[in-house]
């Protein structure tokens, strides 16, 4: 007897070829004995929408776009509380989420992980009580170059999207004066040039947590914050520590930290990105771990 799969398209995403790829995936999962279901996402129906109208009745949900595709999808399964296997076919600009996880980048290797079956439980995070992330959610300096850089920019040149984006946001650099409460009872204060709670070894395609210890099923986020720097030196030092040696553990202006929940307090309203989607503007958010909320299918990991 097949098995229901919903296959969920954004067309749009990297250099449109989830639409190119669209055949050959349909028809592996359909020698698979899978009865698929393609919606494709727009402008004003995303990935969340598509799952939230005809995700019910699926055991396999797939998503072929970005991580903000992935998250979207994500959220209309934990809105609805569905038990399904999540499949993830990259075609995003930097897919952190799918290098942390050993998921394919390629389209028919991702789809041959999804038809060989291996699959992993993860945590993800809650945010604010109202919607999940799956890999990091931040605020501060450089977050919002994923959302600000235009998709047309994104297509054409990939990641250089990012860094064009990000050069014109060092010539508006600013801190962010922020409190944090850790479930251990730890109070964290300063002055911030980035914060974020991640379950990631990288964001923004950088591996910064590589050696953070992050584990992606052990029921905690990582908390990591950097320190505004007051001059030049100490610019030089965090730089150092996140694209260097990669060691931002032992860095006395980078402050890193695992938990299950994390309250910031700021005294103005402060934009977060969630899995390089807007957040909102918030003074208060509070941020906890869902352990091994969902299942996804991943690549060899050898």
């Amino acid at each position: 007897m097949s098995k229901n799969l919903l296959l969920i398209i954004n067309p749009i995403a990297g250099k449109r070829k989830s639409v190119d790829f669209l055949p050959k995936i349909v028809k592996e999962l359909e020698k698979a004995d899978y009865s698929v279901s393609v919606r494709y996402t727009e402008i004003d129906k995303n990935a969340y929408y598509v799952t939230k109208h005809y995700g019910e009745g699926n055991e396999v949900i797939i998503c072929c776009g970005g991580d903000g595709t992935l998250k979207e999808t994500i959220c209309g399964i934990m809105e609805l509380k569905l038990d399904v296997k999540i499949g993830y076919i990259p075609f995003g600009t930097t897919n952190d989420f799918a290098h942390s996880l050993h998921i394919p980048t390629d389209a028919e290797d991702a789809i041959e992980a999804v038809l060989e079956g291996r699959t992993r439980a993860i945590d993800i995070g809650d945010f604010c009580g109202k919607e999940q992330f799956i890999y990091v959610s931040c605020f501060g300096n450089l977050c919002d170059v994923s959302y600000k850089a235009k998709q047309s920019l994104k297509n054409k040149i990939g990641r250089g999207a990012y860094y064009w984006e990000s050069a014109k946001e060092m010539f508006s650099i600013k801190g962010f004066k922020a409190k944090i409460e850790c479930d251990d009872g730890e109070i964290i204060e300063g002055n911030f040039f980035y914060g974020g709670v991640s379950n990631s070894y990288s964001v923004a395609g950088f591996p910064v947590l590589k050696k953070a210890g992050v584990e992606f099923d052990d029921g905690y986020h990582e908390l990591a914050m950097i320190r505004m720097p007051k001059n030049p030196a100490q610019l030089a030092s965090i730089l150092n520590a996140m694209f260097v040696t990669r060691n931002v553990v032992e860095n006395k202006y980078l402050v890193v930290k695992r938990g299950k929940k994390f309250k910031f307090t700021f005294d103005e309203k402060v934009n977060w990105v969630l899995d390089g989607e807007n957040g909102g503007f918030h003074d208060s958010v509070e941020i906890k771990t869902c352990e091994n909320a969902i299942e996804i299918f991943v690549g060899d990991d050898d």
